[in-house]
């Protein structure tokens, strides 16, 4: 028993002595604990099961179990271990085909990831599991060190910029040696006994730490390869790829950014111009590593020079909270103009792909792997100014040789696929390159081309799979549909690429001046991960087309009379459902009123007594009066409760920024409730000044209002200072009921619903109006 005790903790600590190499290829520490943790549990399992006195069978078995239990909370994705499910293990099983992706395209040094987390204390687990078995259960330490020798030497693998040292090597090798002094000295008996097998591990052990250590000393060193295992002997550049085969996003649905925004826009990560046939990425074809020119980087630290100049642009500001997302890639509404906030020093612009991204830099040039810069906590505000061309003007566009050559580069030609395109462009007449890219927008979304948007359907893999996509099967999600449009469009001379990066979201709060809320609120989640095309019009940029006909209508679809809309294709269509309803000379099934006698008129000049008599003879009031009186009160009623509601469905779980902007957005509220609220040119601290001027509130409101523009642009706010801001809102909130007339407070309850009915009324007379006029 103390024999197994004594191998078990050596292979305990043999784990541990790999921790440096591991420390090489991640950026933070943390990923320590969940690995360290993994490779105790299955030593402890391995040792109770051997303590018990059952076989290998049984202990693999129970570590399998074990290791379903716990990886999610390894993962940190439960509070505790949980039983083994299916449903677990299927969570698992897609984790890591993720993991695998990001184990390809990830460079290191890397955040810890869950998909290579997954992988990471697998491995971990599998070693310690095995390793155990041979040291303790076998009495084959020297073939446990090779195991843990696997496990070590797979980090120091990694091809990287940094030397390794010997202090990624020696904790290993020195517990090696440990091992071998300890448990060679044992008498074991002779039927398990292997002749000499400390001196060949031994051997072994050294050649691997020679080889890691001091390459140069091997024979065939810098020489060329018999066998070329990879696609680029340099090392991996970050790619923001779409897979044709596989979709975008990650295994279990969750909100990773909440967005506030002047209007509805897509949020992008990158264009990308390489198609393989299978894969979309950012460099030249056939590289499976992208390093941009040093002279298209810039500092994100000031004003950002657009990837293509625009004539005509649309201002757009967002406000973005980073929820739960790592990734190197920054999410932005394109093209920015500036980014504000801290992480800004962070990150770097690129004109090639129209990128922002977290990169380490020297002197200005790529110096390194690019590191992960985006993850939960960090809040940024993007000043965009969207390429937003008329029709008319993209009509006459031309594009030179160079560009064309470079973006309508395909892997091989696609002659099925451009028929079909030129069929779509000859059945719309369509001559020019923006009518063409509409004409084949139009037909994918639309019903003559019969598509279907559907996550359920197999990989297309094979050289004709996205022919047989596009002429046959028609039903797919929008990597698909992305990938096809930009193809057929390549194929037929028009410079095309695909973009990466999310739908606008749900909204979850929309905006209200008169409350001081100026933006509407979306949160995005994984399954609003997207792809659509871009096409290149000189002199007005990239300009966005939606080929993804999506059964939830959350897309933005363009059209000839507006081709940078604001408004998906569901608020579109209740749009034009409404002003169908308020147009009776858009509905046909209305008749046109017959020709009547001059006779049959009322006379307009009839006393009210008279015009009911020769009315038609109905008694009482009108019954849309009482239903227009009800609704108003309908509505009054629902924003009260809503008003009521807002601060009680706040979760406890908010960072202290959120905190101190909810407690903001309270303060004006009450204001505006009360009277005295923003103007529309004001700012929080002009307004909170005016309030000091007037006498309403004190010193205490500039310390609210400092706050709140530190959390809006990212800066350091701690749980007490959120806590203090709350308090102070609370205080100033009653200064300014104190500061208002009794009419004004008995009015506040009031006010805010009256002007939405104010406003609702409005817009119908303004109809009725129109209605009349028209008529």
């Amino acid at each position: 028993m103390r024999r197994d005790l004594s191998a078990a903790t050596l292979v305990g600590f043999t784990l541990l002595a790999t921790v440096p190499a591991y420390d090489r290829v991640f950026s933070t520490p943390s990923w320590r604990g969940p690995a360290v943790a993994a490779a105790l549990l299955a030593l402890v399992l391995a040792s109770l099961i051997r303590r018990l006195h059952r076989g290998a069978w049984v202990a693999g078995l129970v570590s399998v179990l074990g290791f379903v239990a716990a990886a999610p909370w390894l993962l940190g994705q439960n509070a505790r271990p949980v039983l083994p499910r299916l449903s677990v293990l299927a969570d698992l099983w897609q984790l890591l085909a993720v993991g695998r992706t990001e184990l390809a395209e990830t460079p290191a040094p890397t955040l810890p990831l869950a998909g290579l987390m997954l992988l990471v204390i697998g491995g971990w687990w599998l070693v310690a599991h095995v390793a155990h078995e041979l040291s303790v259960r076998w009495r084959r330490p020297g073939f446990a060190l090779a195991v843990l020798a696997v496990l070590w030497a797979a980090p120091l693998a990694v091809p990287m910029s940094d030397q390794t040292g010997w202090g990624r090597t020696l904790p290993f090798l020195a517990m090696a040696c440990l091992t071998l002094l300890v448990t060679g000295s044992e008498d074991l008996p002779d039927e398990t006994r292997v002749p000499v097998p400390a001196s060949g591990v031994a051997l072994g052990e050294a050649a691997i730490a020679i080889g890691l250590t001091m390459p140069g000393l091997l024979p065939g060193y810098a020489e060329p390869a018999w066998v070329q295992l990879g696609a680029s002997s340099s090392p991996r550049g970050y790619q923001p790829i779409v897979d044709v085969s596989q979709r975008l996003g990650l295994p279990e649905e969750r909100d990773v950014l909440r967005v506030r925004a002047s209007q509805r826009t897509y949020l992008r990560l990158a264009g990308l111009e390489s198609f393989d046939g299978d894969v979309w990425r950012l460099g030249p074809p056939g590289s499976g590593s992208y390093r941009p020119d040093p002279a298209s980087l810039f500092a994100a630290d000031g004003p950002l020079p657009p990837e293509q100049q625009a004539a005509n642009t649309e201002s757009v500001q967002v406000d973005i909270e980073v929820l739960e997302l790592d990734n190197i890639y920054v999410p932005v509404p394109y093209q920015p103009v500036e980014v504000f906030g801290p992480i800004r020093d962070d990150m770097i612009w690129s004109t090639e792909g129209g990128f922002l991204a977290t990169w380490d830099t020297v002197e200005g040039e790529v110096d390194g792997e690019p590191r992960v810069g985006i993850r939960e906590g960090v809040e940024y505000r993007v000043q965009a100014a969207r390429p937003a061309p008329t029709f008319d003007e993209l009509l006459t566009t031309t594009v030179d040789e160079t560009d064309r050559e470079r973006f309508t580069s395909l892997p091989r030609d696609y002659p099925e696929l451009g028929a079909q395109a030129e069929q779509v462009y000859e059945a719309a007449g369509a001559t020019t390159t923006v009518e063409r890219a509409l004409a084949l927008q139009d037909w994918f979304v639309g019903p003559d081309g019969d598509f279907t948007y559907d996550l359920d359907v197999p990989a297309l893999r094979g050289e004709d799979a996205l022919t047989d996509f596009v002429l046959e099967d028609r039903v797919g999600y929008c990597e698909y549909f992305a990938t096809a449009m930009a193809v057929m469009l390549r194929q037929t001379g028009i410079p095309a690429r695909v973009a990466t990066g999310f739908l606008p979201g749900r909204v979850t709060s929309e905006a209200d001046p008169s409350a001081g809320i100026e933006f509407t609120e979306y949160t995005v989640s994984t399954a609003d991960a997207h792809a659509w095309v871009e096409v290149l019009f000189p002199g007005a940029g990239w300009v966005t087309f939606e080929p993804t006909p999506r059964d939830d209508n959350s897309h933005i679809l363009p059209t000839e009379n507006d081709l940078t809309p604001i408004e998906n294709v569901a608020e579109r269509r209740e749009r034009e459902a409404e002003e169908s309803e308020d147009d009776p000379a858009a509905d046909p099934t209305i008749p046109d009123a017959p020709d009547l006698p001059e006779a049959d008129f009322q006379d307009p000049s009839a006393t009210g007594d008279q015009a009911a008599d020769e009315g038609s003879g109905s008694e009482g009031a009108d019954p849309s009066a009482w239903l227009l009186i009800v609704a108003v009160v309908a509505v009054m009623v629902a924003a009260l409760l809503l008003a009521r509601r807002r601060r009680d469905d706040r979760g406890s779980d908010r960072t202290p920024q959120r905190r101190v902007l909810d407690a903001q957005r309270d303060l004006l509220t009450t204001a505006a409730r009360h009277g005295v609220g923003r103007s529309a040119h004001e700012t929080t601290v002009e307004l909170v000044e005016r309030w000091r001027f007037e006498r309403r509130i004190d010193e205490r409101g500039v310390v609210v209002a400092v706050a709140a523009q530190a959390a809006a642009f990212g800066g350091t706010v701690d749980t007490s200072e959120a806590a203090e801001v709350e308090r102070l809102v609370a205080e100033l909130e009653q200064m300014l009921r104190d500061s208002v007339s009794s009419q004004d407070r008995l009015l506040a309850p009031l006010r805010l619903p009256l002007g939405h009915v104010q406003r609702w009324g409005r817009t119908i007379v303004e109809r009725l109006v129109r209605w009349r006029t028209d008529g």
